[in-house]
């Protein structure tokens, strides 16, 4: 597939779709450390009941989608908030208020923070907290995007 072509397939899935996706390339491409990027599962709809429990067990609202717990490059981890691409006259693509705040609180005490709007962003950003490449990698997403999905 074209960049472009994905790019436009990547404007009809979900957020969570295109989470996964991003979730299954790293896991295929650094098999060694796969289970250290987890999501958590901070965010959907609930029942007001599973929210009051979610929030006494510890949940904290503005926390990323994805954390890559592998220090690296003097920084503790990689915390990435999630995103649809952003569409002309909508919020949606964007982060909140809480998620923003929560982004200056860890990066203030050692991670790295991204926010990724696709597989391209994605793969970038993890390439450049791990200093290396992104091109081969780009590539190889272009090669082998449908057994990412």
């Amino acid at each position: 597939m074209t960049k472009d072509e994905i790019l436009k397939l990547e404007r009809t899935y979900s957020e969570s779709k295109i989470q996964h996706t991003c979730v299954c390339w790293f896991r295929r491409t650094f098999p060694h450390v796969a289970d250290l990027l987890f999501a958590v599962p901070n965010g959907g709809k609930r029942d007001p009941r599973t929210g009051a429990m979610m929030k006494y067990e510890g949940a904290v609202s503005g926390v990323a989608d994805l954390i890559l717990l592998f220090p690296h490059g003097g920084k503790a981890n990689l915390c990435i908030e999630m995103k649809i691409p952003k569409r002309k006259g909508s919020s949606a693509g964007s982060q909140s208020e809480n998620q923003r705040a929560w982004q200056s609180l860890v990066e203030k005490y050692g991670s790295e923070y991204c926010v990724c709007h696709g597989i391209f962003e994605f793969v970038t950003n993890v390439c450049m907290y791990l200093h290396i490449d992104p091109r081969p990698h780009i590539e190889r997403v272009l090669e082998q995007y449908a057994i990412f999905r």
